[in-house]
């Protein structure tokens, strides 16, 4: 096969991982083969929750662990990769130089023996809201050019693999309930969110937005929902609507927060959302399933 062979096999296979999720591994693989790469991967940042997930088929699942747990939170190039646009190929000398890197702790204790080199190409999926979520991949040690037809068939790949990303936040939110769509939340004069179990918020309307950062009733830490008074309640009825949660008085409800030291009240309410499918989170590209709605009204701007 030739290039245009390779790339058109790679292309087919990514396309139809944006419907059946459980082939992206075999999309990415298919990808590094026909670029001569050793290392594949796809990955989120949350800056925010200090959360980092990835798919990185080629690469020791040890090794990939144990950069999820604690490297990647140390690894400089994150950072400097986010001022990069969206879709831009670029290549980690243009980020920092090759000896500045190979002298970190992050390359000699784990990129090295990981059997990274420093030949490594990536490009951004997404950036926002202090989330980054980007493909890269690398060459073994002692490969250590990324090649120009490594670096024409990534270039040539990377618009299907974005559509195909956007194809499946598409099917994603077209499997929530149509009223709870963000399109139709985001006019709402009532503060309205879309979190996860973990209580992060993955959408907030406009409405949400003003309330948060107020300060006043529900504040964001780490990304996540938190009651300002430090009650853990919020989060507890947010929790109970996760698929497996098994909570006595049944998914989600409703409290009162004070707001502020006066006597206007905040009414929190969380609902349990089911999907209307079965298309599969991608969390390693920042697409998660939120698991709750959660409407908050004011007593103070309330009639009647």
């Amino acid at each position: 096969m030739g290039m245009e062979d390779d790339l058109l096999a790679s292309i087919d296979l990514i396309y139809e991982a944006s419907f059946d999720s459980t082939l992206w591994p075999k999309a990415l693989i298919s990808l590094a083969d026909k670029m001569k790469t050793a290392h594949i991967t796809m990955s989120t940042m949350d800056f925010r929750a200090q959360t980092y997930l990835s798919i990185a088929p080629r690469t020791d699942p040890d090794m990939t662990a144990i950069y999820r747990q604690y490297w990647a939170f140390y690894n400089p190039v994150w950072r400097l990769s986010v001022a990069r646009p969206v879709g831009e190929v670029y290549l980690l000398d243009s980020l920092i130089s090759r000896e500045d890197f190979a002298a970190t702790p992050v390359f000699n204790e784990w990129f090295r023996p990981a059997k990274f080199g420093l030949a490594t190409m990536s490009a951004n999926l997404r950036i926002g809201d202090r989330v980054s979520a980007l493909i890269a991949v690398a060459n073994a040690p002692g490969n250590d050019e990324i090649t120009g037809e490594q670096m024409l068939f990534f270039k040539a790949a990377l618009p299907h693999i974005d559509r195909a990303v956007r194809i499946h936040r598409e099917l994603r939110m077209r499997h929530l309930d149509h009223d709870t769509a963000p399109e139709r939340l985001e006019c709402l004069q009532r503060s309205v969110m879309l979190v996860d179990g973990a209580a992060r918020v993955l959408f907030a309307n406009a409405a949400a937005r003003t309330l948060l950062v107020s300060g006043g009733g529900l504040t964001l830490k780490a990304g996540c929902l938190h009651d300002t008074e430090g009650s853990d309640a919020v989060q507890r009825l947010i929790a109970s609507c996760t698929p497996k949660a098994h909570a006595p008085n049944g998914p989600g409800g409703e409290i009162s927060i004070r707001r502020g030291s006066g006597r206007s009240t905040l009414r929190v309410t969380v609902t349990p959302l089911r999907s209307k499918g079965n298309v599969a989170e991608l969390p390693w590209l920042g697409l998660d399933i939120p698991v709750a709605i959660v409407t908050v009204a004011d007593s103070a701007s309330e009639k009647g």
